[in-house]
C-alpha cells in the first residue's frame, strides 16, 4: 500500500482493519473536474475501497484546513458522471484517523496474522462466562501464552464477538461486553 504521508498511513491502516473491505487500492481513481474558467483538471484519489457488498468509494485524505477546497472539488467532480468508477466520494481527515483508532486498527491487523484457534476459543469461552461488562485484562488472567491470548481477544473484537463499551484506545483496562 502506498502512503505519501503519515495521515495516509493511518487512514489505510484503519480501512484495512475493517471487516467489510474486499479491496483497497492506492492512487486511484483519477477523476476530472472543471475550474471556474471551464479548464478541466484531474484529481488522483488517495484510496479506492470496494466493500463486500460491492459499494465503491473514492477517498481523498487531506488535513482539515483543506476541507472547503476538497468539498468544492467534489462538487465539481460530481458534475461529471463518475458512477462507472465509484458510488461515492469521501474525505478523510485527522478526526477520522485519530491515533487511538489507528493503534486499535494496527492491533487488529496484527492479530489477524497470528490466529490461534485454541486461544480464540478459550478467550471466547471465558468471555461468555463473564457477566455483563468486564475488562479486557480479565481475559488475560492466568494465561500461559499472553501474546496469543491478547491476539485472540483482538480477533474477538474484530469479529464483533466482544464490544468495547467506550471509544478511544483499547487497553487492558477497557470495558468489554459480549453482544446479546
Amino acid at each position: 500500500m502506498f502512503h505519501e504521508s503519515e495521515l495516509e498511513h493511518r487512514v489505510s491502516t484503519i480501512i484495512q482493519a475493517r471487516a467489510d473491505v474486499r479491496e483497497l487500492h492506492s492512487q486511484f481513481p483519477v477523476l476530472p473536474f472543471a475550474d471556474d474558467d471551464g479548464v478541466v483538471h484531474y484529481h488522483t484519489f488517495d484510496y479506492y475501497v470496494v466493500f463486500d457488498d460491492g459499494y465503491r468509494v473514492a477517498i481523498a485524505v487531506k488535513h482539515a484546513r483543506k476541507q472547503g477546497q476538497i468539498l468544492d472539488m467534489f462538487d465539481r467532480i460530481a458534475k461529471h458522471d463518475f458512477s462507472h468508477v465509484a458510488d461515492d466520494l469521501r474525505l478523510m481527515m485527522e478526526e477520522d484517523a485519530t491515533y487511538e483508532v489507528f493503534y486499535n486498527a494496527h492491533d487488529i491487523l496484527r492479530a489477524r496474522e497470528h490466529f490461534d484457534e485454541v486461544e480464540y476459543e478459550t478467550a471466547r469461552s471465558i468471555a461468555k462466562r463473564l457477566a455483563g461488562r468486564f475488562r479486557f485484562g480479565e481475559l488475560l488472567r492466568d494465561c500461559p501464552h499472553l501474546g496469543a491470548r491478547r491476539d485472540a481477544v483482538w480477533q474477538l473484537i474484530d469479529d464483533g464477538l466482544l464490544i468495547p463499551l467506550s471509544p478511544g484506545r483499547i487497553s487492558d483496562m477497557t470495558w468489554l461486553t459480549v453482544p446479546s
